[in-house]
């Protein structure tokens, strides 16, 4: 598997290089640059498989190396040393996030979903980003707010509920906040075994629940003293799903 490395800090730069020669020897690094114009250059030259990219680099980010190349037909592995760009790697479909200090096992673990990875369609390639980011990444989500993004901890929701083609997201501490994203966006981003969707206008952490109570169609009361009414059809699936978590 060919690769190229985009990293603005050469000693960075070596580091990868040797990680890969000693623990990954299926790769072949066909060139190492410092910035996106010559990691462009290199990428058009070598036509890689796989480009471990960084994403605070000098003049333009990582991020931006989509503007200059239009059919992406490589894989891409994050290299940073910050872990509040998950949302951003997940919307370019990268294949993991790895955060610096690298360590031996994730990169190992990276460069086997790439080889994995190669020849999937789109859909699929998003999919296993998905997959690898709820499981091995940060779970933590940016939250589109009037002053940029508000990064939380899923565990921290409480629940969601739905405002027309807004959300208003409460948390464990008590506030909430309204985020101009659909709950069918979140539904699908967060998509965690935790969550549950109990009706059309609510997405609920199962960890947060208080109480359900039978009554008037049955509702529950979360932890945060806030009621979540359950849909008629959804109440059976609801208890089965209690009742697998060892709720009674």
């Amino acid at each position: 598997m060919k690769a190229v490395i985009i990293e603005d800090e050469i000693k960075a730069r070596r580091i990868l290089q040797t990680l890969l020669e000693e623990h990954c020897p299926d790769v072949q690094v066909a060139d190492a640059v410092g910035d996106v114009p010559n990691g462009v250059k290199a990428i058009m030259k070598h036509k890689p498989d796989v480009v471990f990219l960084d994403i605070e680099l000098p003049g333009f980010s990582g991020f931006e190396l989509a503007d200059f190349i239009e059919d992406i037909q490589f894989e891409i592995i994050f290299t940073t040393a910050y872990d509040h760009y998950a949302l951003q790697a997940f919307a370019m479909s990268a294949v993991d996030y790895l955060l610096k200090p690298i360590q031996i096992t994730q990169l190992k673990s990276a460069v086997e979903k790439a080889k994995k990875r190669l020849g999937l369609q789109s859909a699929e390639k998003l999919k296993a980003l998905k997959d690898n980011l709820s499981i091995n990444g940060p779970r933590r989500i940016a939250l589109p707010v009037a002053e940029g993004f508000l990064f939380v901890d899923q565990n921290e929701i409480v629940y969601m509920e739905a405002d027309n083609t807004y959300t208003t997201i409460y948390f464990h501490n008590g506030s909430k906040t309204l985020v101009s994203r659909s709950l069918g966006e979140f539904v699908e981003l967060i998509d965690s075994p935790d969550f549950y969707k109990p009706h059309r206008s609510y997405y609920v952490n199962l960890n947060h629940i208080r109480q359900y109570n039978k009554a008037e169609g049955g509702h529950l009361l979360m932890d945060n003293g806030h009621t979540v009414y359950i849909a008629r059809d959804k109440k059976n699936e609801f208890l089965e799903l209690m009742q697998q978590r060892g709720m009674k």
